[in-house]
């Protein structure tokens, strides 16, 4: 299983990524940071499973059984489809102005952040975990990797990423 910190790294990473080398209009990097933490969004399970124990005294299994599915995923881009149609709009949220297009962007980078999460899940789980409709597996997941590289691969992303950074955006300046 891809742990939390793999999970919010190479959620940023690829969406950075698309971000530098592929978005025609680039986006600020907040987007980048969300996208991280909706890399990490569907774990949101596993708190409320340990307080529901805690609560009920009973031995329930509440992860991977709600928030990991795509229909997630299909919700969050049916509102950036919404949005992304509601065109030249704009709304005040804490005394900024934030229009409909940003709102759209917001809904697609959450909708990337979980799908990385359920495509991780996917490919560093032993377990079917990915679903369309929560409760019910799609039947193709399977762990093809071994426990140390699970381990590892955040710390290989976030070094890649590193010198990445510093050959794109000369990151060593900042300090």
């Amino acid at each position: 299983m891809a742990y939390a910190v793999t999970h919010v790294i190479i959620a940023i990473v690829l969406i950075d990524l698309y971000r530098d080398y592929i978005a025609r209009k680039k986006f600020s990097t907040w987007y980048v940071l969300i996208g991280g933490i909706a890399g990490l969004l569907p774990d949101i399970d596993f708190p409320v499973q340990i307080i529901v124990r805690a609560i009920t005294g009973t031995d329930v299994i509440i992860h991977r059984t709600y928030t990991h599915s795509m229909i997630y995923v299909g919700i969050f881009l049916l509102f950036a489809l919404i949005f992304h149609l509601w065109k030249n709009k704009t709304f005040r949220l804490f005394k900024k102005k934030i229009s409909t297009k940003d709102i759209a962007l917001f809904f697609v980078i959450v909708a990337a952040g979980w799908f990385i999460h359920l495509a991780l899940d996917c490919t560093f789980s032993g377990e079917d975990s990915l679903t369309w409709i929560p409760g019910t597996p799609l039947g193709f997941c399977t762990n093809r990797f071994s426990e140390e590289l699970t381990m590892g691969i955040d710390a290989i992303i976030l070094v890649l990423w590193l010198f990445h950074e510093q050959w794109k955006h000369k990151i060593k300046d900042y300090i």
